[in-house]
């Protein structure tokens, strides 16, 4: 079959011979057959057209339908209003204490803060995450004495001085345990 390019210079051409003159022909006559109109049977075209008339007519119903509803939402939301300026009259009332609760929120930020930092390094990852402050604050609480190093009897050392010991500082059971270990009152309280 002849391309369009080969069909345009054979046109031109003066003298074809015989077997360009039927391949023009051939070429011609499939053009004709591309551009012969397609022609739709009047039963089919009918029931197409009465289909789309249809589905216009059901669109138009459902456009109708939704612009009611919106219209009947519209109506309702008139009546929310008051409530909705209500709410809006209660949130303002409510914005004072909502900032005395930020500021308090802070200072018990700050306490929970010093209290961490009171328990040693080595101890601070025990507190659990997640928690609020407030739940935070009452569990060191609850558990700083398991937290928290005790601090040891003050026996004096590494105190400069002199004099003589105070023996009347002394309790019953130290003198007991001085004369226990066999020395002297004065000896035991030097020690302590």
């Amino acid at each position: 079959m002849l391309k369009k390019e080969d069909y345009d210079l054979l046109k031109v051409k003066p003298e074809l011979t015989d077997e360009e003159k039927a391949s023009i022909a051939e070429y011609e006559k499939a053009e004709a057959e591309k551009n012969k109109e397609h022609m739709i049977p009047k039963s089919r075209f009918d029931e197409v057209n009465n289909a789309k008339k249809d589905l216009e007519a059901r669109l138009a119903a459902i456009e109708k339908a939704q612009k009611d509803s919106e219209e009947q939402r519209l109506i309702e939301a008139n009546k929310y209003k008051e409530l909705y300026e209500q709410a809006k009259a209660e949130a303002e009332g409510l914005k004072p204490k909502a900032s005395i609760a930020e500021e308090s929120e802070k200072v018990l930020q700050s306490v929970l803060e010093s209290q961490i930092n009171e328990i040693p390094e080595h101890f601070r990852t025990l507190v659990p995450e997640g928690l609020t402050t407030n739940q935070k604050l009452t569990w060191i609480s609850l558990n700083k004495n398991v937290l928290m190093k005790e601090k040891g009897i003050d026996i004096g050392a590494g105190k400069q001085g002199g004099g003589s010991p105070d023996i009347a500082s002394l309790t019953p059971e130290e003198l007991a345990e001085a004369k226990k270990h066999g020395i002297t009152a004065e000896e035991y309280a030097k020690f302590k």
